[in-house]
């Protein structure tokens, strides 16, 4: 499956109102911002004396989350590589943020108005269709007005998703990126040399 096809059973399932997971907190949610507790809270075991936490500001310098979790992902003692949820609650936690960044540019776009009310006019027969022909494996090409309203909508999705990383649209940008600088400078060329030493290494001799 696609990501676009993905996309489009996502936009119908959430248009045609079907049921969405929903996830269990307590009574005041914590916040991902500005919370230095929240990982020696969610984490006591790593965060023995419950400092230290991302985003602390005890420090000598203020560090970013990014920088700060791949400082303790580099500690002495592993514990932070050895626990198999630290690094994904680290990973979700960025892209959760990172969602919200692309969400909020997306906001401040002078046509956000008219992206609300597409969403709320898009056909969704025409949705379904091109669904079931992404789902059949054909080349899909927008031709009537509600399709192109459909894949329009889709593109927004791609701009809002784009700021995540690691996600399919950053990693499709980021392709673009580079067929743009060999474009605009040409292909890379490697160049390996071989020292006179290594006339006996397997890569010299075959």
């Amino acid at each position: 499956m696609t990501i676009k096809t993905m996309k489009a059973h996502a936009i119908q399932h959430l248009l045609s109102g079907n049921a969405a997971l929903g996830i269990g907190r307590a009574a005041e949610p914590e916040s991902l911002y500005d919370n230095p507790q929240l990982y020696p809270q969610a984490f006591p075991w790593l965060f023995p004396y419950g400092l230290g936490g991302i985003g602390n500001m005890n420090g000598f310098k203020k560090l970013s989350d990014i920088t700060r979790v791949r400082s303790l992902l580099l500690h002495h003692d592993k514990r932070f590589q050895l626990e198999p949820f630290f690094p994904l609650v680290a990973l979700n936690h960025q892209q959760i943020k990172h969602t919200a960044t692309g969400g909020y540019l997306t906001t401040q776009r002078k046509d956000f108005a008219n992206i609300a009310e597409r969403i709320l006019k898009i056909d969704i027969d025409t949705m379904t269709s091109l669904i079931e022909r992404m789902d059949n494996g054909q080349l899909v090409k927008p031709e009537s007005a509600s399709e192109k309203e459909c894949f329009a909508m889709i593109n927004d999705l791609d701009h809002v998703s784009k700021h995540v990383e690691g996600s399919i649209s950053n990693k499709k940008f980021m392709r673009n990126e580079i067929w743009s600088v060999i474009c605009a400078r040409g292909a890379p060329t490697w160049f390996i040399t071989f020292a006179p030493t290594d006339l006996r290494h397997p890569l010299c001799l075959y």
